[in-house]
């Protein structure tokens, strides 16, 4: 009887907000291939946000954030992903409590930038540290 109380007093605490995702499977998205509906098909949930950009693209946030114990003991993961204006994945922009091997991460970063030129296709430079006086 006692445990059982205990188990009672422990639900009536728990709270849940978002939509659960599985964020084992962001490994199956592939930046240029994957599009926003197969990346809801893939973590199981759809976003819970979607920011639209100014190029015509939008940022799409996964979050998922369980109490069990008000404010005491909660567990949070997130994922935030661009995608482009045609719809396809462009990045992985940022993740919270998400464990993705190194390489994971490599692939869903995207490709390197083409070139680190500055405005107007001028060259980009670094500019050396002024001399302490």
């Amino acid at each position: 009887m006692l445990m059982m109380l205990g188990m009672v007093s422990l639900l009536a605490g728990c709270a849940t907000s978002g939509r659960n995702f599985d964020p084992g499977r962001l490994s199956a998205l592939t930046p240029g291939q994957s599009t926003l509906d197969e990346a809801s098909y893939a973590l199981g949930a759809a976003p819970v946000m979607l920011y639209g950009q100014n190029d015509g693209g939008t940022l799409a946030l996964w979050a998922f954030k369980a109490t069990f114990v008000t404010d005491g003991l909660y567990s949070r993961k997130q994922a935030l992903l661009q995608f482009g204006p045609d719809g396809r994945l462009v990045r992985l922009v940022d993740t919270t409590n998400v464990l993705l091997e190194p390489w994971e991460r490599r692939k869903l970063l995207g490709p390197p930038p083409v070139s680190l030129d500055g405005p107007a296709g001028a060259p980009w430079i670094p500019v050396p540290d002024a001399p302490v006086q």
